[in-house]
């Protein structure tokens, strides 16, 4: 788990849509692994709705030199991850169980990435949601679909009685 600003909101204790908001305006920190993918979270609409950027580096970029589908994969999880726990209320989480990407055209390393993910239904046990990656140009790189369990999840313990 990530280290909490002590100054922001924490994770599980304020709504998700909350506590992603407050990443998109730099109030606490973007979480580490968007950070190494240079995953930049830019919005969050009240309807879940996620627009980031990504600038790539080279080392993501497979031996013909277009970015690998790992990379693409884990920018789509990113932001369907967070579109989908956007809509959650206090204590509630929505974790991946299944995710459905494809790849429709290539980029390279350069490109500078714009992804979009809004959830595309949210019920009470799951949501569902879709996401695309474009370059800044607007080309279609990627796009699918995930799912996500809603359940409940502990709130951080507080940092005085942490052991």
């Amino acid at each position: 788990m990530s280290e909490q600003h002590p100054l922001g909101p924490a994770f599980g204790v304020v709504s998700g849509l909350e506590y992603q908001q407050a990443i998109a305006d730099g109030v606490i920190p973007t979480q580490p692994f968007q950070t190494l993918l240079g995953f930049h979270l830019r919005s969050v609409d009240d309807d879940g709705t996620v627009v980031g950027d990504a600038i790539p580096r080279a080392e993501f970029a497979n031996s013909a030199g277009r970015l690998h589908g790992g990379y693409l994969s884990a920018l789509m999880d990113c932001a369907t991850a967070t579109a989908a726990h956007s809509r959650q209320p206090v204590g509630a989480g929505a974790p991946h169980i299944h995710a459905s990407y494809r790849f429709l055209s290539s980029a390279d390393h350069r490109s500078a990435l714009v992804i979009t993910a809004r959830p595309s239904h949210v019920g009470r046990s799951v949501v569902h949601a879709a996401v695309e990656i474009r370059t800044r140009a607007g080309r279609l790189i990627a796009s699918g679909e995930t799912i996500h369990k809603v359940r409940r999840i502990a709130a951080p313990p507080d940092a005085d009685t942490a052991p």
